[in-house]
């Protein structure tokens, strides 16, 4: 079976969503072929670098797959450009995009900078957002602070439409983080239900959250791993136990389990996006969708 005979399936967005922890599940799938790498950029621009100029490359282990997956969570931002890329190729792609509270999606993304040690330590979010997020709206973003244009990407309503304009609705689906992080295996069922495949699978599955921000003890320590996990990742990826194991053996070893979490107050950040939430729950409203986090 040649590989654009497959149904693709994207998880196109958005960052600190949980995009990976869904991916890992549906990469266990027999019916799922899941690419060696989950972020192949192979439709972004010329920002994001691939590893391979061939789609079929990033999926050596495809077989006789129904569906092949991967989960470039930057696609939703690339709008028409990234839409008309995959149309292309893929004219029946899948398509998910999960979401999460955009405030909490940036002190997400704070924390992992910090796990990545692009932040020290002990640099709260607290100065973080006095020193990078001081804004009355998000008019008002100088889109020459990285930090600050991140707040643009919370703005859903924003990026949304033009998928729904280029691809079937119902090759679409709208998920969100607070439901994979309370019942994980339900979302999972939901998805297999939508794309026709076998949920009882999972029924015997125990879903552990992937991508999690911790406090790291020795920032050389942290830096050799994720050197080696990064080269590693197609090996990884296609041995998921092995995964865990070698995970569970540098958290105990060089994560700081004991370090608290300072007290945060997301209020001034969500006042941001109450009006481009309230956009786009309407918008979900019209395209079908009832059951919405809190958030919204």
């Amino acid at each position: 079976m040649k590989i654009t005979d497959v149904q693709n399936l994207i998880i196109g967005g958005v960052h600190k969503a949980g995009t990976t922890s869904l991916y890992t599940y549906l990469s266990w799938h027999p019916d799922v072929c899941a690419s060696d790498i989950k972020e192949t950029h192979f439709f972004s621009d010329h920002r994001y670098p691939k590893r391979y100029d061939s789609y079929s490359a990033f999926f050596k282990k495809h077989k006789n797959h129904n569906y092949l997956l991967e989960a470039s969570p930057e696609y939703i931002y690339g709008k028409e450009m990234v839409a008309d890329k995959i149309l292309k190729q893929f004219p029946d792609s899948k398509l998910i995009f999960l979401l999460r509270n955009p405030a909490e999606k940036m002190l997400s993304s704070f924390n992992h900078r910090k796990k990545k040690l692009i932040f020290d330590a002990n640099y709260t979010f607290k100065e973080f957002e006095r020193q990078h997020l001081t804004v009355d709206s998000l008019v008002a973003i100088n889109e020459e602070n990285e930090y600050m244009r991140e707040l643009l990407d919370g703005s859903y309503i924003d990026y949304l439409p033009v998928w729904f304009e280029k691809f079937e609705h119902e090759n679409i689906k709208i998920l969100f983080f607070d439901d994979l992080r309370e019942n994980p295996g339900a979302v999972v069922e939901k998805v297999c239900t939508w794309l026709g495949i076998d949920r009882n699978f999972y029924e015997n599955k125990t879903f552990e959250p992937e991508n999690k921000s911790v406090s790291i003890r020795n920032g050389a320590v942290q830096n050799l791993v994720v050197g080696i996990a990064n080269k590693m990742e197609p090996v990884l990826r296609r041995n998921y136990q092995l995964k865990k194991f070698l995970r569970n053996l540098y958290y105990s070893i060089n994560v700081d389990s004991k370090r608290k979490s300072e007290p945060i107050n997301l209020e001034s950040i969500e006042d941001l996006y109450k009006i481009k939430n309230k956009a786009l729950k309407e918008f979900l409203l019209e395209k079908g969708y009832r059951d919405f986090p809190t958030w919204l």
